[in-house]
């Protein structure tokens, strides 16, 4: 439960802190001015993605309850962020681990709206249901009359009460 709490509070502080850290490791470690430029409008779409898949994660009643992410939230982001600051350390195999760090994206933002509709649907079923035991109860069957013997009806006449002008 730590680590998935842990990965609940770290999601929003690292869509800007890694994406940072992409900019300063690619200045460090000696990329050219031109492949810098060119990074900062692909590091602008990295929190983006980043922001929107932590605000899918986020938008589960579930996950706001426990304030803890699932474990596949966890699997998937735990990737992405080994990918981000691989990339971060400019090697020659930065283009590959770039590539591999929008797939991540992609299936960390397919992963977050398939658990939300899921965990919404179930939880529009279990209204449904509550909902339907609520009605059946108030829309009980007529209970039939007793039938103990012969009854004596009394017919009453309105000419009794005076009328009200």
């Amino acid at each position: 439960m730590f680590i998935r709490r842990a990965f609940f509070y770290w999601q929003f502080p690292a869509a800007v802190i890694l994406p940072a850290w992409i900019l300063v490791g690619w200045g460090i470690f000696a990329a050219t001015s031109w492949q810098i430029l060119g990074l900062i409008v692909g590091v602008m779409m990295l929190t983006v993605g980043m922001l929107a898949t932590a605000g899918l994660i986020f938008a589960r009643k579930d996950v706001r309850a426990e304030r803890a992410v699932s474990w596949l939230d966890v699997a998937l982001l735990t990737v992405l962020h080994g990918l981000i600051i691989a990339v971060g350390f400019f090697t020659p195999a930065t283009a590959l681990l770039g590539t591999l760090s929008v797939i991540a994206v992609i299936a960390l933002f397919w992963s977050g709206i398939i658990q939300l509709v899921v965990e919404t649907r179930r939880r529009v079923r279990t209204a449904l249901a509550n909902f339907e035991a609520q009605a059946a109860r108030i829309q009980s069957p007529p209970q039939k009359p007793r039938i103990d013997g012969e009854y004596i009806v009394i017919e009453t006449s309105d000419r009794r009460i005076p009328p009200r002008i």
